[in-house]
């Protein structure tokens, strides 16, 4: 089994690693209970996840697996506190987020130790598809109102 990347922690919410073909990232969380405004009981906890490459070209990394491994690991971090609820969000600005999408995907699927249940969306808002995704620990008590809540979000987003 691989291991991770070494982890720098910034903050609760925040990492950053470097890989052995010198590509510094950033993992990290932010608040994202204002989209779930309307579900209260859940609001506070729910974070959108980001990954941003801090220096070097990330194409030159796209088999390292390890990089997969390291995101989980921060996962595992994240999910000690089982109430986390996590949305990723596919950035579609470069009419890259398919290939986002399916890196993600990859990743969780290969690497996913049984404990987090995945959700995937499509939100539609302006005519643009934006491919995003729901992450949950399995023993979260509120799983399915969560499940609930991010698919009404999905089948509404163009309407706010």
């Amino acid at each position: 089994m691989l291991s991770p990347y070494p982890l720098q922690e910034n903050d609760e919410y925040s990492y950053e690693f470097l890989t052995e073909q010198g590509i510094r990232y950033s993992i990290y969380f932010l608040d994202y209970s204002y989209m779930f405004s309307d579900y209260p009981a859940i609001a506070e906890n729910v974070f959108s996840f980001n990954i941003d490459v801090l220096e070097g070209d990330a194409d030159k990394s796209i088999t390292d697996d390890r990089i997969g491994v390291t995101i989980l690991e921060v996962f595992k971090l994240f999910f000690t506190k089982i109430e986390n609820v996590v949305v990723y969000v596919c950035d579609s600005i470069d009419e890259r987020h398919l290939a986002r999408k399916r890196k993600f995907d990859l990743w969780f699927w290969k690497f996913n130790d049984g404990s987090l249940y995945k959700e995937d969306g499509i939100a539609m808002i302006e005519g643009v598809e934006i491919y995003n995704s729901l992450l949950v620990h399995k023993a979260n008590k509120k799983l399915t109102e969560i499940i609930l809540a991010y698919k009404e979000l999905n089948e509404s987003a163009g309407e706010k």
